[in-house]
């Protein structure tokens, strides 16, 4: 079973997401009709980068689905993660786990599911592959 954060850290992260959101979202008013313009993806990875990283740790699809509720549907963060995998700068680990390269536990780097992101976790680390 996944490890799941503290809800104290859940509601903290959720509380900075949702404040930067606000700063970035574009708000108008149309005739009387104020229009919210959704966050685009790019802004989406900033946010699950912004999360990762104030949270020291890895954090379940769990905790990213509750953090990321009313910004982001999970197929558009399920894509959003998919792109950050891809650019290696986000290590996914055993039980749909997702954490900076920096904050993978040790005993979890030669687990990681993309291993493209293995390298960036060991400068992290500043340990020797072999």
């Amino acid at each position: 079973m996944a490890r799941r954060a503290s809800e104290e850290l859940r509601q903290r992260l959720r509380g900075l997401v949702l404040r930067r959101v606000m700063e970035i979202q574009e708000v108008s008013e149309i005739e009387g009709v104020v229009v919210t313009v959704a966050v685009e993806d790019k802004d989406v990875g900033e946010l699950v980068l912004l999360a990762l990283r104030e949270a020291k740790q890895p954090l379940s699809w769990r905790d990213l689905k509750f953090i990321f509720a009313g910004i982001a549907g999970e197929d558009r963060l399920r894509r959003v993660l998919g792109v950050l995998k891809a650019g290696n700068r986000v290590a996914e680990l055993p039980g749909t786990r997702f954490s900076l390269p920096e904050y993978v536990p040790v005993g979890e780097v030669f687990r990681v599911k993309n291993p493209g992101v293995i390298g960036e976790i060991l400068k992290s680390k500043m340990v020797e592959p072999f």
